[in-house]
């Protein structure tokens, strides 16, 4: 929470500001940054994500500031200060003790796994890009690629709603379900993109979560039960 404030701080972003995510062509983290800004209290309402990269928008003719600028990074932060920027501790994110309970529940769980990771690695099929890390997938999870809800031709961009149904639909998740949906993926970045498709199909985000370890802890951690 103060890394994040004294991050807002730096950007000179305040808690009233109206905020556009955006990235250049095949950016994959503008969900990711989405989802973070909402999970560490900006106003919901205040929070936006732009469909298509800012090449679409300079091709439309779309106002772009050239002035240079300098990236932050955590080390040049001083948490210790007090930040102007209200942060709160983050919301709807799990942690891998909390996913380890719902797999070892099966059906009787109050939520399900959803892997965003392509195919091939949940089946074990395809080698993990992690040197060392185990292949498969979480008992009982079910897998929805990101790609599929993407786009094909703008990976910035969303299907429409009736392609993302059918997307979850395919993947025997229902969007609809009772019962929280937990979205994983590599590194808890793309899980950022399912739990916004999931919404744009109008699901309640309240009911939807992120496992920030995601495959990249759960694979690497032998103690783990997968299925490969």
């Amino acid at each position: 929470k103060s890394l994040f404030a004294a991050a807002m701080d730096a950007l000179d972003i305040s808690n009233d500001d109206h905020l556009v995510v955006y990235g250049t062509e095949g950016c994959m983290f503008t969900a990711r940054c989405f989802y973070t800004l909402r999970a560490m209290g900006h106003d919901e309402d205040k929070v936006h994500l732009m469909q298509g990269s800012l090449a679409e928008w300079m091709d439309k003719k779309g106002a772009v500031d050239t002035d240079p600028t300098k990236a932050i990074s955590a080390a040049d932060l001083d948490v210790a200060k007090e930040a102007k920027y209200q942060a709160k501790d983050a919301t709807s994110m799990v942690d891998m003790e909390h996913v380890l309970g719902v797999v070892n529940a099966k059906d009787k769980a109050d939520s399900i796994v959803v892997d965003a990771r392509g195919a091939a690695r949940f089946k074990a099929e395809a080698p993990e890009p992690r040197e060392g890390m185990r292949g498969g997938h979480m008992p009982g999870s079910f897998n929805v690629p990101f790609a599929d809800l993407l786009d094909p031709n703008d990976s910035t961009k969303f299907k429409s709603t009736d392609e993302l149904k059918a997307a979850f639909e395919k993947g025997g998740v229902d969007v609809s379900t009772d019962k929280k949906i937990i979205c994983s993926c590599g590194s808890g970045v793309t899980a950022c993109t399912v739990a916004m498709a999931l919404e744009e199909c109008g699901r309640d985000p309240s009911k939807t979560l992120i496992y920030d370890g995601s495959w990249a802890e759960w694979g690497s951690d032998q103690t783990t039960p997968i299925v490969s």
